[in-house]
Order: C-alpha cells, then structure tokens, then sequence
C-alpha cells in the first residue's frame, strides 16, 4: 500500500467481490440464453421424433369403416366428451371382427365410424398426425424451458449469496479499519 492510498486489503476484497458479482451476472445470463437454445431443441427433437413415430404408424395401421353395435357408456357419462363403444368392422383379412374403443363425440347403434386396424386386425389408435408433432414439442420445449430456468434461478440465489457473504466481510474489514479514526476509539 503506498502512501495516502486509500485501498487496503478490505477494499480490494470488496472490488473483487464486485467483480465476481459482475461476471457471475454474464454467466447466469449466457446461461439463461443457453437454456433457450437447449428448449428448442428439445422441442424439435420431440417434433421430429413424433413425425417419425407417426410415419410408422401411418404405415403400419390401416383405416377401415365401422359400425357402432353398441354403447358401452351412457350418453349422461360424457364429461370427457369421449363415448366409449363396441364397434364391428371387416378386417384386411376379410373376416368380421368386433371391439371396443373410446372415440370422441356422440354416436347411435348403426352409426358408421371411421378406426384405426393394426396388422393383426386389431383397433388400435389413429396414427400420430403434424399437429400432434406440434403440440408434443411445444410441451417438451415449455417443459424443458421452465427446468432449466429453475435451475439457473437456483444456481444464482446459492452464488449470489456467497458473493454477497464475502462482499459483508470485506465491508466488515474496511470498517474495522476505518471504523477508530472516525470515532476515536483506539483498539488495544
């Protein structure tokens, strides 16, 4: 320390707690904007995993007219807004088959309904469509978005706290030297 320079060792723990404040704020921020990157691509990799999925399905699953034979559940059951029903259709095979599914709306006995078959001439669900893509990754970037952020305010609430425990000391130790030139109390 030269001559009628006022920074002692407490002031310059307290500008390099000032500093790691700073650089601590940019790196939380880089990783903030990392987040957004890593939520896209979380969302495009769910999308193209979907339309894969669905391209799969499309080929493996053919659509075949049904007939309801009957309703499982009754009309006052639909809060969902999905009826539950026994439906007959004519397989690939050529061979009758009957089953039940759960399809969305109101349907009578004899109503014909469009299903999904499976190879084994089974129902199975509708192949998986683009806007089942779409809502599938914005639910994965949302999703992955909102975890990272967590971990990012996380992450700055324990580092900031650190910083600013060493920023108290360093104060602690400037006022402990200022602190008796300014009162006239003389320390032993």
């Amino acid at each position: 320390m030269r001559a009628g320079d006022p920074t002692g060792p407490a002031d310059r723990l307290r500008r390099r707690a000032c500093r790691r404040e700073d650089l601590l704020a940019v790196l939380l921020g880089l990783l903030a904007a990392t987040g957004l990157l890593v939520a896209w691509l979380a969302g495009a990799a769910a999308h193209g995993s979907v339309l894969e999925r669905g391209a799969v399905e499309a080929h493996q699953r053919v659509p075949v007219a049904a007939t309801v034979a009957s309703r499982v559940s009754a009309v006052g059951d639909l809060q969902t807004g999905q009826q539950a029903l026994t439906l007959s259709w004519t397989g690939p095979d050529g061979l009758p088959h009957t089953g039940g599914s759960t399809l969305p709306g109101m349907y009578d006995v004899g109503d014909r309904v469009q299903a999904w078959v499976g190879p084994d001439g089974r129902l199975a669900p509708p192949p998986s469509t683009p806007a089942d893509a779409v809502t599938v990754a914005v639910a994965a970037g949302f999703v992955t978005a909102v975890v990272w952020a967590a971990g990012v305010l996380a992450a700055g609430r324990l580092v900031f706290a650190w910083n600013g425990r060493a920023f108290a000391r360093a104060w602690e130790q400037d006022w402990a030297a200022v602190e008796p030139g300014w009162s006239g109390r003389r320390t032993p």
